[in-house]
This record gives C-alpha cells, structure tokens and sequence, in this order.
C-alpha cells in the first residue's frame, strides 16, 4: 500500500467519528461494569417475586371460591371459606370443593414448571451468543402476557361464573417463553460473567436475599390487598409491576456479553431453534472430566432435584392449613411471611457463621440445611394446633441454605465459561420435578383428607430422608 493512501470506504471524518463512539461505548460498559459489582439485576428480580407472591395464594384462594360456584353452591355458602369459621357447613364444602381446586393447581405448577423446560434450555445457550438481557427480556414477555390475561380472566369472573381450568390457559405464555426458569438463570448467568470468585458467593447469596424479600413482602401485603380492593385488581397491580420490572431491564441495565455480530432478527431466531445450542449444554454435563467433576455435578442435581420433590408439598398445605387449623388468606400470608423472613435471617446469618466461625465445609453446610427440613416437616405432621407449626420454622432457622452451599461447590469446580449453560441445565431439569411432585402430593392429600390430611408431611420428611442419606 503506497504512503498516505487508504483503503477504506469511509471517509477520515466518518472513521473519527466511529472511533469516538466506539470509546464512548467501551467507557460506559466499563462504568456499568463497576457498577455491577453492587446492583444490577436486583431490583427487577425483586419486583417480579414480589407480584408473583401477592399473586400466588390470591390465585389458589379465588380458585377454591370459583370451584366452590362451578359445583353448585350460592356464593352465601362458597363466602364461608373466607371466613374462620369451624362450622361443618363449612368442611363439608371444604371436602367437596378442595380435591378440584387442587388439580387445577396441580395443573398450573405443571405448566408453569415443566413446559418450559425446553424455552430454557434453548435460551440458556443462547444467552452466551446473543446476551443476557435479550434472553430475560423475551421471557418477562411471557410472564406480562400471562399476568394480563389472569387480570382479564378475574375481572370476567365478577360479572359471570367461570370453571376454574381457564386459569391454566393463562399460563401458557409464561411456560413458552421460558418463565421464570429462564430470567433466573439468565440472571445467576450474568453475575457469573462480570463477578470472581472472591465476590461471587456473595453477589449470588445478595440476588437469592433480593427475590426472598420480594416474595416475603408480596407474602404480607396479598391478604391486604385483595381485601382492600379485589382479586382483579391484585392482579392488575401484578401486572403494572411486572411491566416496570421490563421497562428497569430494557432501560437501567446493560449487557454482560459484547455482540460480536450483526445477525438479523430473523438469523437470530433461528439460531436459537438450532440444534447446536442443545449440544453445548450436554457437552457441560456429560463431557468427562478428571476428579470426578461430572459425578458431582450430577449429584448436586439430584439433590436439588430431591429437596425441590420434598418442597412440591407446598402445592396443598395452604388447604391443609384450612383444613385443619381453619386458617384464612390472612393467617396464611402471616405465616408464610415469618417462614421466609426466618429463611432470609439462616441466610444471611446462619451461612456465615457455620462457615467463619464454625470453620464448616460446604458440604456441611448442606447436610444441616436438609436435616432441618426434615424436622420441620415431622412437626409439622405432629402439630394438633397453629402455633406448632410456627414452632416447626422457628427451631430449623438454618433450612435453605443447601443452595447457596451447593452453587458454591460448583464454582470451585467448574470453569467459568461452563458456569452459565450449568445454571442453565440445572434449572431446566430440576423444574421437571413438579411433574412428580404435584401429582404426587395431590394424591397424598386427597386421599387422606377426612381422616389424616397432615400425612403429606411426613411423605415430604422422608424424601429429604433420602437426600440427606445422598449428602452422607
């Protein structure tokens, strides 16, 4: 090439000008970058955990209501379920309406659990090419959708007497686009990206406190709520809160990933519908590694798996609190609402202490954290009166923390760039579990009713018997 001459196409004022905004972009991202190592995606996870939970009981609760009109009773008699009433008017509506409403809950921890299985697998390995933030953003889509058509479903409930099963149909957006699976993982993907491992337990214990807190305070303000306004309205305000949680991400948050093409929309859907993304996360999991790696990983999973079969018990103990102790939504919320406050507290105290302090092993650390679910559940199972069960969660403080111990055991043994698509494909098959769990202990539950409603519990103590053998 001669002196002075250039083969580019631009012009030198039109280089100049890309090249100020290509440092322009490389300052923000380092900004940003700093930024992250305090706060990045917390505050949207903590909105969306916060509608789901006002959401949560407020769903299981209209759909006993709505249950209660499809079988025939006047809405004088399905407003005794609202009320704390032990009359045997109200059991025996109690008996009759709750096997129903409890399959169509089944029904919808089904979708929401396992349908997108697949979205996540897909979109997990597709985040590594294409970002994070498209990924969590295509599946809040999912999760809005879902949330407007329950609004549309609740108000058309007040005006008409709906089948409960309609509700299912609702959640179809959320389980094609991957739902909650895939914001997570996105989520816990992108802290693996921009964090070491000096600071990445800690970021990751942070994220897991931010979606605890919002599920806890959404736990406490849902009975208040649908009792000042309504259930569509609870809804509505879900709804509002999920599309901020949007509009937060698109707008306050920057990628971890840097684009290194500019495929069109078109090219990039269909590299998500490839078959490559697919073997890139198996290559993860059954790619032979020395020290045993892939036999530890899969360990990990089938513990989580195993704690995640024991948790499907959650599904009917809301009926169960009913049932037995004639609790309202109200008495509920309270409850749920002292259980994850005291899960946050074994968190964010109990972790360090057994770690620090007591100097234990992360492995330890999960062992504790499964036998106290198993003591809790057998209390539960014993308890004759409310006040059991708050002794049952006050006494196992230091249950959940198995996870933050076990996501801590596969950093140290995994490079980095495995850890997004392991999160990814964990996720994706733990959420498979409530295809055995809701059925499972549905059954439980509606068979033993009339006479033994708390037997679940102790079918729930012996599958965490199981893990804590595993962990042994």
């Amino acid at each position: 090439m001669e002196e002075g001459r250039s083969d580019s196409v631009y012009s030198s004022g039109e280089e100049d000008l890309f090249a100020k905004q290509s440092l322009m972009r490389l300052r923000n991202a380092a900004r940003w970058r700093e930024q992250a190592q305090y706060i990045s995606f917390e505050p949207a996870l903590l909105v969306f955990c916060f509608a789901m939970s006002i959401s949560e009981v407020v769903l299981a609760n209209h759909i006993i209501l709505q249950t209660c009109l499809v079988e025939g009773f006047d809405r004088g008699d399905c407003q005794l379920l609202n009320t704390d009433s032990n009359s045997s008017r109200r059991a025996m509506i109690e008996t009759q309406v709750q096997p129903l409403a409890a399959n169509v809950t089944m029904v919808i921890v089904i979708i929401k659990s396992v349908v997108p299985v697949l979205s996540a697998l897909l979109l997990g390995a597709w985040s590594d090419r294409y970002g994070r933030k498209p990924a969590m953003l295509i599946a809040s889509a999912g999760v809005l959708c879902s949330f407007v058509l329950l609004t549309l479903l609740a108000f058309l409930s007040m005006q008409v007497t709906l089948t409960p099963w309609y509700y299912t149909a609702a959640y179809l957006p959320f389980s094609v686009l991957g739902g909650m699976t895939v914001i997570t993982a996105a989520a816990f993907s992108y802290l693996s990206d921009v964090t070491n491992e000096q600071t990445r337990t800690m970021r990751m214990g942070f994220m897991e406190a931010s979606m605890m807190a919002g599920a806890l305070l959404g736990f406490l303000a849902s009975s208040y709520i649908v009792q000042w306004l309504n259930v569509a309205a609870t809804f509505l305000i879900a709804s509002v809160l999920i599309l901020l949680a949007i509009v937060y991400i698109a707008r306050f948050t920057e990628d971890s990933i840097i684009l290194s093409n500019n495929n069109s929309a078109v090219e990039k859907l269909r590299d998500l519908l490839s078959c490559e993304r697919l073997r890139e996360l198996s290559g993860t999991f059954f790619m032979r590694r020395s020290g045993y790696v892939r036999e530890i990983l899969w360990s990990i999973v089938l513990l989580t798996g195993l704690t995640e079969l024991a948790g499907g018990s959650g599904g009917v103990f809301y009926m169960f609190t009913r049932r037995k102790f004639g609790w309202d939504l109200k008495q509920f919320s309270y409850f749920q609402f002292t259980d994850v406050l005291i899960i946050i507290f074994g968190n964010v105290i109990g972790i360090p202490i057994l770690k620090q302090i007591l100097h234990c092993s992360d492995t330890t650390v999960a062992i504790v954290s499964i036998a106290s679910y198993i003591v809790d559940s057998l209390i539960m199972g014993f308890a004759s009166s409310g006040w059991m069960l708050y002794l049952a969660i006050s006494v196992t403080v230091l249950k959940g923390t198995d996870g933050a111990a076990l996501m801590t055991i596969c950093s140290t043994i995994l490079p980095a760039g495995d850890m997004a698509k392991f999160f990814t494909m964990a996720l994706s098959l733990t959420a498979v579990v409530p295809l055995v769990s809701a059925p499972l202990f549905t059954f439980v539950y509606n068979a033993t009713i009339e006479s033994l409603p708390e037997v679940f519990n102790f079918v729930a103590a012996s599958v965490y018997g199981v893990a804590l053998l595993l962990m042994l």
